[in-house]
């Protein structure tokens, strides 16, 4: 345990990393009338945080250790910008229960019933409280992946397991589809990659999420270890029963080519312009660097 917290504290470390959050929250004034207070709560937007974290560290494991600090990093950030806008929020909340206060005792001066005045109060209160929590909820889910960005849907991680990784051909067991993980390298269960068994326009990687989710986005390496093999361009198919197929296309309806890796090791991330509902995400090979062989994560929510 002892070398495992130093190991942490030394990847720490060696992170150099550069904080740059701008909370920006967009306030709004308490209103008079309870019904418009909680329109505008409804219209409230997250603040926007922006922030970065530049580590260059040589191993992947090390990688990945950074990685893990960056995204604690960017919770704790978003959390911490939200606070001020949670805050602004109870303020309004207090300021229209002493508006609807106020106007109950004018309903109960003009001869209203003290009884029925308490019961109306007691259910706006809750009424009001309620539609706070959602939209906090709401809100600090927003902020948080608005900070953090899709979250990695478990290729990488292995929680999506070996049977669920498929593609269109193997060059051998050692370079099966199971080996197309983000950060995999060469040990004794294959190589660091999955490599196709022939070079053509044929060739792709499917990832099954086990279920329907909102993808946002994927990210690819090449191979790992001894050679430069990688694919250079590929497009994205999707589906939702693994028989019907979409393709990703751009704004203007054209099936979008993706740029893939210039070298082995370095992540190439693509965000979607729009999410998507799939359980199947496919890579569709178009071009590729000496053989086919390629790491692959898919990123996004879960539903």
């Amino acid at each position: 345990m002892a070398q495992i917290d130093l190991k942490v504290v030394l990847m720490i470390a060696m992170c150099i990393c550069s904080i740059s959050c701008d909370p920006r929250p967009q306030e709004s004034e308490a209103e008079s009338e309870v019904t418009a207070w909680t329109e505008n709560l409804g219209n409230n937007h997250a603040p926007g945080v922006h922030c970065s974290c530049n580590c260059a560290l040589p191993a992947p494991t090390d990688r990945q250790t950074c990685d893990s600090v960056d995204r604690m990093q960017a919770d704790l950030d978003a959390l911490l910008a939200w606070k001020g806008t949670a805050t602004n929020l109870l303020h309004h909340l207090k300021n229209s229960l002493q508006v609807v206060s106020k106007r109950l005792e004018g309903v109960s001066e003009t001869g209203g019933s003290s009884e029925g005045t308490k019961v109306l109060a007691a259910n706006l209160t809750t009424v009001l409280s309620r539609k706070l929590s959602q939209q906090l909820q709401e809100a600090t889910e927003k902020i948080i992946w608005e900070a953090k960005g899709p979250y990695p849907m478990g290729v990488e991680s292995g929680a999506i397991p070996d049977a669920q990784m498929t593609a269109s051909s193997e060059y051998n067991d050692n370079h099966g589809p199971r080996r197309g993980r983000l950060y995999t390298v060469n040990d004794d269960g294959g190589i660091g990659a999955w490599c196709a068994k022939t070079n053509d326009g044929n060739q792709w990687l499917q990832v099954d999420l086990g279920k329907v989710e909102e993808v946002s986005g994927v990210v690819t390496q090449g191979r790992q270890d001894c050679c430069d093999q990688w694919v250079t361009t590929y497009k994205l198919h999707f589906s939702t029963d693994g028989a019907n197929w979409r393709p990703y296309i751009d704004r203007f309806g054209r099936q979008k080519v993706l740029q893939g890796n210039s070298d082995r090791d370095t992540p190439q991330r693509h965000l979607l312009d729009e999410s998507v509902t799939a359980r199947y995400v496919r890579f569709m090979i178009v071009t590729w660097q000496n053989h086919i062989c390629m790491r692959v994560e898919v990123l996004g929510r879960f539903l």
